[in-house]
């Protein structure tokens, strides 16, 4: 099963999730693999140090992508797919194959815009694969006290694509992991409630993967 992180604008936060989504999920004995798309290889450097045991893949143009993700398809039961910062090939290629797309925005004009523009490039995965794939979207670096986080939280629904209940706060811990080559859950600086943050986004990851409801008000419901 294939996970795909993707957004045309860098800076969303598409390498920290999906790291700490890959370590989650091979934490609970899933066969993980990631694959780094991104120009900047920095989610593919930074898992190598925080789990070896996840197999790391690279690919930098639409033809190694599609070789790499059914590759490691055939040995893996999730592959997460940090996609590049912008809608060319390589995403077009992930969203044909992905069986979930999952759409970072952090609270800035500039990204709500940038998920629009995902949103079309969703829309023509789905007409060529039947409805395919799955799409949720996750607002990352909320910050309770900050107007345009809340009206964006608020807006979601006019996205089209379902939101996941659980956001992803703004928080130091984040930039720390990274620096230290490791994830929260195994940070020294461990933060118990942010863990269990994450844990709650990926459960909703999982289940939109396996197939739950698809509609614009599902992340509201």
């Amino acid at each position: 099963m294939l996970i795909a992180l993707t957004n045309q604008k860098g800076g969303v936060g598409k390498s920290t999730i999906a790291v700490h989504l890959a370590v989650w999920l091979r934490d609970r004995g899933y066969r993980t693999a990631l694959l780094d798309a991104d120009i900047q290889c920095s989610s593919s450097r930074w898992i190598t140090e925080a789990e070896p045991e996840v197999t790391v893949a690279t690919a930098s143009t639409p033809e190694t992508c599609l070789s790499a993700a059914r590759q490691l398809a055939t040995t893996h039961d999730y592959v997460v797919a940090d996609g590049p910062g912008g809608l060319n090939d390589i995403s077009r290629t992930l969203l044909l194959l992905a069986d979930l797309a999952v759409i970072p925005v952090t609270p800035s004009i500039l990204d709500v815009r940038s998920a629009r523009e995902a949103t079309s490039l969703l829309h023509y995965a789905r007409a060529i694969n039947r409805g395919r794939p799955n799409a949720r979207i996750v607002l990352n670096r909320f910050r309770i006290r900050e107007t345009i986080s809340s009206e964006l939280q608020a807006s979601l629904h006019r996205f089209e694509i379902p939101s996941c209940r659980q956001v992803l706060r703004d928080l130091q811990i984040f930039r720390d992991v990274a620096q230290q080559g490791t994830v929260v859950g195994r940070s020294k600086l461990r933060h118990q409630e942010v863990v269990g943050d994450l844990g709650r986004l990926f459960e909703e990851v999982l289940a939109a993967a396996h197939g739950g409801i698809e509609q614009s008000d599902a992340g509201r419901a």
